[in-house]
């Protein structure tokens, strides 16, 4: 590792970014500049430096610093292009205001904060604390960022490091990007919340932007981004039917593929608003397709969503633009200029996760949640007239669920589709089919993963929800009293805070109800795993979430845990039986750890854990068969003569 190599990287993927959003023909003010050649230039140099390790074999510094190479060879050749040919092309930086950029500095504070208090937090003996959600996924996570740092062979698609003989097609790119960064100098922890912090404010800086170009009104992008922040409920009222969570707690905080792909999105829906709507053109249109066409690896769902949009808007712009005579010529025009970088990106990522795609994925599923889709599967649906009486039950049993889930939130977007503009109102109506689509497909196993389908329908809402306190100021005060001016102005206000209350609370409870991820003990551990074991090596443990063999030092392991293996779309039966094996070979089965090809057998806290839940013996005499197994790892003994930070002891067996 090179320190400080990741800076190199940062800054000339940014420049990169910088130097082709030259190429747009649209005017950007000097922060949204900013964020948007951020995004388009760590888009392209992951990508970039994927295919090099892909090709090299292994991700290395050499691996890294070609790809600053091949970054910096783009930069001097689209300068040379622009100097030469384009020579009346000017990057105009207009600057924002105070408010503007106090509300920047705000969010970024903000989310500096959020990353540095609920991201891996170390206390004075070295354990480390997270947010409930970032702690349930993390460590999933940071297996896959350790795997990538320090697995000396890299192949494609990656290895699955949470279970035997798997390929991974789960979208990697987020954390292959910080496995960059800690190859390029920072530790772990910092490879994480860097990036975070980054893309998290490149989201909501595009975000801003949208709502401007959507409403006109900077203050819409002010209010949308505290709407988007502290929209939806804290977690514990499912039972109550509320499900639409906070979308921080959910999906921004603990969706490390989420955040770079909305950041993507958000790049994207403002490109196409200024291609279709405004000022933009061809360019515009193309890199917008080149994005989307980048995604699939990125975050699935966000390409989803995005790719749908695109496509819907391009020939749907026609109805306000353009001669008549013309419009389906200009329209096909449109769908080419973007359909060809999307599919020639997208396609082959989406033939590689389609090998992971199970019977699970694309299911007609309405109502989206569990309780919702048995009510309306067991409605009569045998007859015409009891089809029609059906969908009736079916359309008011939906309305009152999304009454309780977004309910505020309806209002005053409802309220701003007035207010806007037919360019706004006819570019939030693929949001508002897919918000349809997504309450009657579910994409993945677990049906609340459409929530990150969701989130884009809610972010456009936020975005043109805050033009309803316009509407209701013009409005009343061209034909009412000014004393109800005032009074309808407050009851806007009163939806707002409805929005977001809720969402308040979740961030209170995030921040007071921190979780234990690892103790210093766990981390000692992996230390030692790291140094002393082969890298290739496979390792029987527990099937605990945030077991630290896997999650920090990075090592293959038989089975990890079942709740991520069946989201991601693995056979049940096959990870039962493979469960099944693991409870058999803690037994002493000798012969499945041989058939198996196990190199080391871990038993500490985590085993003994998993064999309480599954209500099984470890056999601790078995593994002290010398022909069969070596100690070559011990820490602790039992709940006895425990070291400082370590709950229990360990010991680690290297298979004869």
């Amino acid at each position: 590792m090179v320190p400080l190599l990741w800076i190199l990287y940062l800054t000339v993927s940014f420049l990169l970014g910088l130097i082709i959003s030259s190429i747009l023909s649209i005017r950007l003010s000097m922060l949204e500049r900013a964020f948007l050649s951020f995004v388009i230039g760590n888009a392209i140099s992951v990508w970039i430096t994927f295919l090099v390790t892909s090709f090299s074999g292994a991700l290395s510094t050499i691996g890294i610093i070609i790809s600053i190479g091949i970054c910096i060879s783009i930069i001097i050749i689209i300068g040379a292009i622009i100097t030469a040919y384009l020579r009346n092309t000017n990057i105009t930086f207009t600057f924002d205001d105070k408010y503007t950029l106090i509300f920047f500095v705000g969010i970024i504070l903000y989310l500096a904060f959020m990353n540095l208090y609920g991201v891996l937090r170390p206390d004075n003996a070295g354990n480390l604390y997270a947010f409930h959600t970032v702690w349930a996924d993390y460590p999933f996570h940071t297996s896959v960022i350790t795997s990538f740092v320090y697995e000396p062979h890299f192949q494609f698609p990656p290895s699955y490091p949470q279970f035997l003989h798997t390929e991974m097609h789960y979208p990697f790119l987020m954390d292959f990007y910080s496995a960059v960064l800690m190859k390029g100098g920072l530790d772990l922890r910092h490879s994480i919340i860097i990036p975070n912090i980054l893309f998290q404010a490149s989201l909501f800086g595009l975000f801003y932007y949208l709502a401007y170009r959507l409403t006109g009104l900077k203050m819409a992008g002010m209010i949308g981004s505290v709407i988007f922040i502290f929209a939806g409920f804290p977690p514990g009222l499912q039972s109550g039917g509320l499900h639409f969570l906070n979308p921080m707690y959910a999906v921004l905080m603990p969706q490390r593929t989420a955040m770079f792909g909305m950041a993507l999105s958000f790049a994207v829906y403002n490109l196409l608003f200024e291609s279709l709507f405004g000022a933009g053109g061809r360019s515009e249109l193309f890199i917008a397709g080149m994005l989307t066409g980048m995604m699939p690896y990125i975050h699935a769902h966000s390409f989803m969503a995005t790719a749908f949009v695109a496509l819907f808007l391009a020939p749907a712009s026609l109805l306000l633009r353009g001669d008549r005579d013309n419009r389906g010529r200009a329209g096909l025009k449109k769908l080419i200029i973007i359909l060809v970088p999307l599919i020639a990106l997208a396609l082959p990522q989406i033939l590689s996760i389609r090998a992971g795609v199970t019977e699970n994925f694309f299911n007609f599923y309405p109502g989206w949640t569990d309780e919702n889709k048995n009510i309306i599967t067991a409605l009569n649906w045998s007859s015409i007239p009891a089809v029609i009486y059906s969908a009736a039950d079916t359309t008011i049993l939906l309305l009152s669920f999304w009454a309780e889930n977004a309910g505020a939130l309806i209002i005053l977007l409802c309220l701003g589709i007035i207010k806007a503009r037919e360019s706004a109102k006819l570019f939030f109506l693929p949001f508002l089919a897919l918000f349809f689509i997504t309450n009657f497909v579910k994409y993945q196993p677990w049906y609340f993963d459409n929530y990150k389908v969701f989130i884009h329908w809610l972010a456009v809402s936020a975005a043109i929800a805050p033009l309803s306190i316009s509407w209701v100021v013009d409005e009343l005060r061209t034909r009412v009293r000014v004393r109800y001016t005032h009074l309808a102005t407050l009851s806007v206000c009163v939806l707002l805070i409805a929005c977001t209350v809720f969402g308040v609370i979740a961030h209170v409870r995030m921040i007071k109800y921190d979780y234990w991820v690892w103790s210093a003990c766990d981390r000692e551990i992996a230390d030692w795993v790291r140094d002393n074991t082969v890298p290739d090596g496979l390792f029987l443990t527990g099937s605990a979430h945030n077991h630290p063999i896997t999650a920090l030092a990075g090592r293959q392991r038989v089975m990890g845990y079942e709740g991520w293996l069946w989201s991601h779309g693995l056979n049940w039966t096959r990870i039962m039986k493979v469960k099944r094996d693991e409870i058999a070979m803690y037994k002493g089965n000798y012969r499945l750890i041989k058939d198996y090809g196990i190199d080391y057998v871990c038993i500490g806290p985590y085993e003994r854990a998993f064999a309480n839940e599954n209500h099984f013996e470890l056999n601790y005499s078995a593994f002290e068969d010398r022909a069969r197994f070596r100690l070559i790892y011990e820490y602790g003994d039992g709940d006895k003569n425990n070291k400082p930070g370590c709950r229990c002891g360990w010991r680690i067996y290297k298979t004869q």
